[in-house]
């Protein structure tokens, strides 16, 4: 399972639409208490398999910072992808730092979206 953490409604909508064309099952995680859960797999009476990696827009600020610390701190080989504005270079860089594994651009991600869902769910 892939968890996206997208404040965006049709990015969101974008990711979890590609997934399900993909058949790859993903789920969002609005904020860092439910990215928790869903690492932790609680039970929500949603779909709770093992995440294979996490999506992280950029655009939640300093919770998407906290949320590449905690998907990395989790589980440390998980692959996470964080993307956000090209003109933030330093939040792409903050975001590099924090962990995560690929750093690109929204263009960047939405251009290779399919392919990024395809590779995080190997």
């Amino acid at each position: 399972m892939l968890i996206y953490c997208c404040p965006d409604l049709m990015f969101a909508s974008k990711i979890r639409s590609t997934a399900e064309s993909l058949d790859i099952p993903a789920r969002p995680a609005r904020n860092v208490e439910m990215l928790r859960k869903r690492l932790d797999r609680v039970e929500d009476g949603g779909l709770n398999d093992p995440v294979q990696g996490v999506i992280i827009d950029l655009g939640l600020g300093s919770a998407a910072l906290e949320m590449i610390c905690l998907a990395k701190s989790h589980t440390p080989a998980m692959p996470v992808v964080a993307y956000g504005s090209h003109v933030l270079v330093d939040q792409l860089e903050q975001a590099r730092l924090a962990g995560a594994d690929f750093v690109m651009s929204n263009g960047q991600f939405a251009a290779t979206l399919p392919a990024v869902l395809e590779r995080l769910a190997k």
